[in-house]
């Protein structure tokens, strides 16, 4: 018999099918459903009123049970609760073949489908959406969610809550709702509302008449919402009135006792006439789907006579019975319940057409199979994830900031703690701030004893900053949002004489728990506890994303709905994704597989890759591991030899910056201000011409080869320890002479000019200028680098001397040197010369991550200005990042390599790389790049020296080129 239904339905739909996607013509849908009502019999008309509940985490037997009982019934739709998108794909096609009449398929999916489903992210809750101002944000969520509701196969989403949180001690809305503010949520609803409805997904407000000012959860008991009829006319229902002027499509009815809309005794607002009949369809004219709250809730049953619950939900004006608690008794119960006229098989007829209206308007006349096929990875798609990202940042609300600190300023004079409270582990909160600045990170217990609390405030005394977070919080305020009481005094107390930044994940109330709010340096609220929120965070302190978040509700008598200030200025970078600038993250990818084939063919054993487009960070990766014979992964913080970046990274940095200051002319003598060179041919070298190499100066001079007698060093220059006599460190156990650096310098002087002036890359002209500006700055080198830069911009690895600074498993070693050094070199400068000086010089000496390079980078991108300092002039930059001396057909810039001026002729830089691009490369595997064209910095350094330096496969196989090529091509915009 079912399969003769089958047959006649196929025949009844036929004529149907095509214009089922082709968009319903004038009285198709009402065909349809007349078509489809005729093959069904009187109870199965009933049983396309219930929606039962239905697992995808369960065993074989169940999913069996499952099956009998929507093929034996024709039950009219599944709500899917617990377990993953590609199982419940599964068990819904297998539903779907079951039944002779397509299923509707819902989802609670608040914030989609990952608040009910393994393997899938999560939106924004609708408490953190309330902080956002701009609705724009909140279609995009709704239209993703949409989206991916679709693709699970689903047809009916049960968001929005309209519920107004009136109520801080609400068990059940609280985070749930859009805040405190009618118009507020009622415009978020719409917009949420909206999204999801122009992707074809209906959308149902809840809960209503309003669920949002009670102390109760309707789970558990039968909340009262005891308010006089004029205020819940203005207050609660009026998002539901805004939502249905918009072209709501669905409701769902909570089950509360409102006993100023329906005055009978026992009343339960989902069986009341009164509320649904006489309020929601006929004074505030709503003509939609009508569905109850989960009817298995105690708020329900333990109200409500079992054997008439379903009867007195259908005779009230629901259209969808949602989650009966036995599905075939609610059918002999309403079978019984017509037999007798207590309600008549016309009111299920009506209903039963309804439903099958709102089927074919969402598509189920057509094919429901839902493709398997790379199910999860459409779900997490990468726009998915960049509107996420948007709407948390943009919620991120700053409730007090006195003296203006955020974002922060003046690094270089700050000494920061990271504390983060609740968590013993490091966070994604205190690793993101480690992005920004040098830190220490300090961690405590929820409620820690007071010798944890003594401890750690003796820890943070030499601290003149502390970030700290609230984190592995709830969102109930039973728990009282997960904030300890003796974490919160010790933030407290701890304000009081130090400055402190309070970050707070979770929800607005939980800052009630904080007496000393006043006394914070400044109050961040980031409303969820999450990787991503804490990350954005971070971001938002340091400035790399603008902060516009209000609050939604009133969290304490000092910080009233509506509150949040405004700082629109992005002052360093930001995290983001690839689509958030432009790029495409399936294009992009090819760096990995780039990479990945130069590690096989062990052109180096690790190496770092960084992009940044549009002041985002949109790559960023280790690969490999420091030496071939290492399981050990290599880290995105560990440090590299820089080589002859440092030429642009220190000593060009430094020329730009004395130019700027009046300090020096570049298009004067070097020797005008480094006397030494006043009684040499070196006298008339102009800075500008050895900033472009073609001073005449030699290319290289391998000074070590004089320390050597046949294949050993000279005993009498270098010691196993420092001493006053040997104070130079050139490798393990090997100090050189005090007094031999200045004979390098000497020699280099003394050495003969090339005997025309021509483009000739050399080291010596930048080993001349380094030992130039301590004279003209009075300081060494480093120092000046440091202060005047490193320090100010944040960087955390960058400087010479890694060895003072980290433990040498942090860095990455080169070669390993059997003629001169006869060690392998770890934590010392690779370059011989630079080594023989100390570590320190003007062509060589740097270590860094490759983040840190690439910040520099963006700082020269956006012409001298980084976190909110001028470091070096505009005019400045663009001079010395543009061709010196083109007439000699120099490509070079003052300091700064350049692409070839001819296209076709051999250039440091890949094809599509613009005119005005710079960078530099150096010897050790680094690569750095900026592009003003496209804003676009690339930064790769790896250690293709080791365990060989004639290792030369990095650039037989153009692999940095390669790479950058690949992130161009990439470039969507």
């Amino acid at each position: 018999m079912r399969h003769r239904f089958k047959y006649t339905l196929f025949l009844s739909l036929l004529a149907f099918l095509i214009s089922a996607y082709a968009g319903a013509q004038p009285g198709v849908k009402e065909q349809w459903a007349d078509s489809v009502m005729m093959t069904l019999t009187p109870d199965e008309r009933i049983a396309q009123l219930l929606m039962i509940r239905a697992y995808s985490n369960r065993d074989e037997k169940y999913y069996d049970e499952l099956t009998a009982l929507v093929r034996e019934n024709n039950i009219g739709g599944v709500c899917f609760f617990q377990g993953g998108p590609v199982r419940q794909a599964i068990v819904t096609n297998r539903l779907q073949n079951a039944v002779k009449t397509p299923l509707f398929v819902a989802l609670d999916a608040e914030w989609g489908p990952g608040m009910r489903l393994d393997s899938v992210f999560n939106f924004p809750k609708q408490m953190t959406l309330g902080a956002v101002t701009d609705n724009n944000l909140i279609y995009d969520m709704g239209t993703e969610i949409a989206r991916q509701l679709k693709r699970l196969g689903v047809h009916i989403n049960f968001a929005p809550v309209a519920d107004i949180n009136n109520n801080p001690l609400n068990p059940v809305i609280n985070a749930r709702s859009f805040g405190e503010d009618r118009v507020n949520v009622a415009e978020k609803a719409y917009w949420y509302m909206k999204g999801m409805q122009d992707q074809g997904i209906i959308a149902v407000a809840k809960h209503f008449p309003g669920h949002g000012d009670t102390g109760n959860d309707s789970h558990y008991t039968l909340p009262l919402i005891d308010k006089p009829r004029a205020v819940i006319d203005t207050l609660e229902l009026y998002p539901f009135s805004y939502l249905i002027e918009g072209g709501l499509k669905g409701i769902m009815i909570a089950h509360l006792r409102v006993p100023s809309i329906d005055t009978a005794a026992g009343s339960v607002s989902s069986l009341s006439k009164p509320v649904i009949t006489e309020l929601l369809r006929e004074k505030m004219g709503f003509t939609g789907m009508v569905i109850t709250d989960g009817m298995d809730m105690k708020g329900l049953t333990d109200f409500a006579d079992p054997e008439l619950a379903e009867v007195m939900a259908l005779d009230a004006g629901n259209d969808i019975l949602l989650l009966p608690v036995d599905a075939r008794k609610a059918l002999a119960n309403i079978r019984k319940a017509i037999d007798s006229g207590l309600i008549s098989q016309e009111l299920i007829d009506a209903k039963c057409r309804r439903v099958l209206q709102w089927k074919y308007e969402s598509g189920l006349a057509g094919d429901n199979r839902i493709a398997l096929d790379h199910l999860t990875e459409n779900l997490n798609s990468s726009f998915s994830q960049l509107t996420t990202g948007r709407a948390n940042a943009s919620a991120i609300t700053l409730l007090s900031d006195p003296s203006g600190m955020i974002p922060l300023r003046g690094l270089d004079t700050l000494k920061i703690a990271t504390l983060a409270i609740g968590e013993l582990q490091q966070t994604a909160f205190q690793a993101r701030l480690a992005d920004y600045a040098p830190v220490d990170h300090f961690n405590m217990r929820k409620d820690p004893s007071s010798r944890e609390r003594d401890s750690v405030m003796q820890l943070l005394e030499p601290y003149n900053l502390v970030i700290a977070g609230f984190v592995q919080t709830s969102d109930l305020p039973q728990k009282n949002f997960g904030i300890g009481r003796q974490g919160a005094w010790f933030a407290d107390s701890l304000a009081v004489h130090k400055k402190v930044i309070l970050s707070v994940f979770t929800s607005p109330y939980s800052l009630a728990s904080f007496s000393q709010v006043h006394n914070m340096a400044a109050v961040l609220l980031a409303y969820q506890d999450n990787a991503l929120m804490q990350e954005l965070a971070a971001q938002a302190i340091f400035g790399g994303s603008a902060i516009s978040g209000r609050l939604p509700v009133t969290a304490t008598q000092a910080f009233a709905a509506g509150s949040g200030l405004t700082r629109p200025e992005v002052i360093r970078i930001a995290f983001s994704q690839p689509e958030a600038a432009g790029v495409s993250a399936e294009k992009l990818s090819e760096i990995d597989a780039i990479v990945t084939e130069s590690i096989r063919e062990n052109a180096f054993p690790g190496a770092q890759v960084v992009v940044i487009r549009k002041g985002m960070v949109i790559y960023r990766k280790a690969f490999g591991s420091q030496v071939y014979e290492s399981d050990t992964p290599l880290r995105n913080d560990d440090l590299f030899d820089l080589a002859s970046l440092t030429k642009i990274l220190a000593t060009t940095l430094t020329t730009m910056k004395l130019t700027g200051d009046g300090l020096i002319d570049p298009d004067r003598r070097l020797s005008r201000y480094y006397p030494e060179l006043r009684n040499s041919d070196k006298k008339h070298l102009i800075i500008r011409e050895v900033l472009a190499h073609q001073a005449r100066l030699q290319p290289y001079i391998p000074f070590w080869k004089s320390l050597m007698e046949k294949d050993s060093l000279k005993s009498e220059l270098f010691g196993r320890h420092f001493s006053i006599e040997y104070t130079h460190r050139v490798a393990d156990a090997l100090y050189l002479r005090d007094d031999y650096p200045a004979k390098i310098v000497d020699s280099i002087i003394r050495s003969p000019l090339l005997p025309k002036t021509a483009f000739k890359y050399s080291d010596l002209g930048f080993i001349l200028l380094g030992k130039a500006f301590e004279e003209i700055t009075q300081q060494p080198f480093s120092t000046y680098v440091q202060r005047q830069f490193y320090n100010k911009l944040g960087l955390r690895t960058m400087g010479f001397h890694p060895r003072d600074r980290f433990s040498v498993s942090r860095i990455a070693p080169t070669e390993l040197d059997m003629v001169f050094r006869k060690q392998l070199i770890h934590g010392d400068v690779h370059d011989p010369t630079a080594a023989l000086l100390g570590g320190v010089a003007g062509h060589a000496g740097l270590f860094s991550d490759a983040l840190d390079v690439a910040v520099i980078m963006q700082m020269l991108l956006r012409n001298g200005s980084y976190g909110g300092d001028t470091l070096l002039e505009t005019e400045v930059v663009r001079d010395f990042t543009g061709v010196q001396f083109v007439i000699d057909k120099n490509r070079r810039g003052a300091g700064f390599d350049k692409p070839a001026l001819i296209k076709g002729e051999p250039s440091p830089a890949c094809e599509s790389a613009s005119p005005r691009s710079f960078g530099h490369s150096g010897f050790t595997g680094t690569y750095a790049w900026a592009d003003p064209d496209q804003d676009l910095v690339y930064v790769f350094l790896s250690n293709r020296v080791y365990p060989d330096a004639g290792n030369n496969k990095i650039t037989r196989l153009n692999i940095r080129t390669r790479i950058h090529e690949a992130i161009y091509q990439a470039i969507t915009d």
